[in-house]
């Protein structure tokens, strides 16, 4: 007699890019039909999670439109080598983007605003070298040309000597950001503790002015870079752990960076072509233990209808913020009755970790607004970060909701324009985390994000989630496995498995290469392993 197939019901909270490769991975065939998994993906908004905030923009006389991604989603080699295999499995078109940046200092004055470019990176991993900014470049027209061309030549030399300074500082970066070179202790060290203990304080460093050239270093360029990748304030700079810096500088040497050709909307598309059951505009107020199979979940929501219930889950996948998914888990073990104690506690110990993790708002607007620019075009580039000076007053004028405090790096990307775009029609510009309101009239769209930030408190947090043994920090495999804390105790017994996903839950800055390896994690050692399936193909 033949038996019926198993099913296996899983409900995915989520739909960015996490959610999405777990949907991805769980509708893929596996080596036999037994169980299959019926995925259920649940959606707050109208569309999918990772492509929510995304815009589109009409190309007069054409049918297509300019779709521009909401927040930008470029990616960079060596940090990002499973993200980069996932898109060539799935046959995602992308290519080198390699970003030029100005960094510039804003100011204000009874005179007005000032954004003045002091640094300008011509990308191409460095072979691009760095060019004058437009101060060092002025020529001034009442001085004669003999006192012109000696202020040109004094402002040149200036200009190569302050090139020589940082260089030096750039290659003693990398030298220090080497794994066997690293610090004693460097896994529990911040920011601001290693500049400290890095200071040089030789006869020569001192003799030459080096010591104060890696303090502005470290300080006037690499603190509103690394705001900008993590979108923080300067002060939570200052208190990260240094050591995922230092890999992120290590990891990407020498390598591209990449933008998708077709967008996000492509590999959302992609990525759900599998996926049966969307459940878009569903805000999920609760999960439960299932009131007919406590081995089983239901997931409460509302929509466009009223409130509806979806039963039966063997499995949740959290793909959301670990600050959402708190009250949620707080329902689940809640509603769990007296004799489930130990799943309780479980769920409980999930949520006690996931309040670790710190997430801090972020702002991304589309607008036609150059004064977000450096003030002299010459030294504008593809991406312009603005930053003030610690300390410094900035008037009211340059606060509104709209705009995040001044302790945060504003990054301001020159939008590329796409072929037949009238030459006409004014640039679009892609600020984010503005610490200057765009002017009314030119503002495109306003998106408010929250963003994981890590910390050391949330580092070791992330132990209970993820762990790796004789990790390298170089092209190379390590074994990897999932945290006490995934399923809420699935693997030990035949409990409802309750796992972790996203960009918080991998080591390292919280980027798209966490939201795929910890889906990829959760599925194959967690879901696969919990109910015996065995792969057809590796993952990608």
């Amino acid at each position: 007699m033949q038996t019926m197939p198993r099913t296996v019901k899983v409900a995915i909270i989520g739909s960015g890019l996490a959610g999405l490769t777990a949907a991805y991975l769980l509708t893929k065939p596996s080596e036999d039909e037994d169980p299959g998994f019926d995925v259920h993906l649940f959606e707050k908004t109208s569309t999918f999670g990772m492509d929510s905030f995304s815009i589109s923009l009409p190309l007069p006389g054409q049918d297509q439109d300019w779709r521009v991604d909401v927040p930008m989603r470029s990616f960079q080699g060596g940090y990002y080598r499973q993200l980069i295999t996932l898109y060539k499995h799935l046959g995602v078109k992308f290519a080198p983007r390699d970003f030029s940046y100005s960094f510039s200092l804003l100011s204000t004055s009874e005179k007005g605003r000032h954004i003045t470019a002091e640094i300008i990176y011509n990308g191409s991993s460095g072979l691009g070298g760095v060019s004058m900014p437009s101060t060092l470049d002025n020529s001034k027209a009442d001085l004669g040309l003999t006192l012109r061309a000696a202020s040109k030549a004094w402002t040149t030399g200036l200009f190569v000597l302050w090139s020589i300074h940082v260089l030096f500082c750039y290659l003693r970066l990398l030298w220090l950001s080497i794994p066997v070179v690293r610090s004693a202790g460097i896994e529990t060290m911040t920011y601001k503790a290693w500049v400290k203990q890095t200071h040089p304080t030789g006869l020569l460093a001192r003799w030459t002015g080096f010591d104060d050239v890696w303090t502005e270093f470290t300080h006037a360029i690499m603190v509103p870079l690394f705001s900008a990748v993590c979108t923080a304030p300067e002060q939570e700079i200052l208190d990260h752990p240094v050591e995922e810096f230092l890999d992120y500088i290590w990891l990407t040497l020498g390598t591209h960076h990449y933008v998708v050709v077709d967008g996000v909307r492509d590999v959302v598309g992609r990525l759900v072509s599998t996926v049966r059951n969307v459940h878009l505009s569903h805000l999920i107020s609760s999960i439960q233990a299932d009131p007919d199979d406590p081995d089983l979940v239901s997931v409460h929501c509302t929509n466009a209808d009223g409130l509806k219930t979806y039963s039966g889950f063997h499995h949740i996948i959290f793909a959301t913020q670990a600050n959402r998914a708190v009250p949620l888990l707080s329902s689940y073990a809640s509603s769990l009755p007296h004799e489930k104690r130990i799943r309780r506690e479980a769920a409980e110990e999930q949520m006690r970790c996931l309040e670790k993790f710190t997430y801090r708002s972020t702002l991304v607007i589309n607008h036609t607004d150059e004064t977000l620019l450096p003030d002299d075009t010459r030294d504008h580039r593809d991406l312009n970060l603005i930053y003030t000076r610690a300390g410094a007053l900035i008037t009211t004028k340059t606060v509104s909701p709209q705009c995040l405090p001044s302790s945060y790096t504003m990054a301001t990307h020159i939008l590329p324009r796409p072929q037949g775009f009238p030459a006409h029609l004014p640039s679009v510009f892609q600020t984010t985390d503005p610490i200057v309101e765009p002017r009314e009239g030119r503002i495109l769209s306003v998106a408010k994000l929250e963003r994981a930030v890590l910390t050391l408190e949330s580092k070791q947090a992330l132990k209970e989630f993820y762990c790796a043994k004789d990790r390298k920090w170089w092209p190379g495999p390590c074994e990897e496995a999932l945290g006490r804390l995934q399923g809420a105790g699935r693997l030990r017994d035949s409990g409802p498995g309750i796992w972790i996903c996203g960009s918080f839950a991998y080591p390292g800055i919280p980027l798209l290469e966490g939201c795929v390896v910890s889906a990829r994690l959760v599925v194959e050692r967690g879901l696969y392993k919990s109910e015996g399936v065995r792969p057809k193909h590796p993952p990608w």
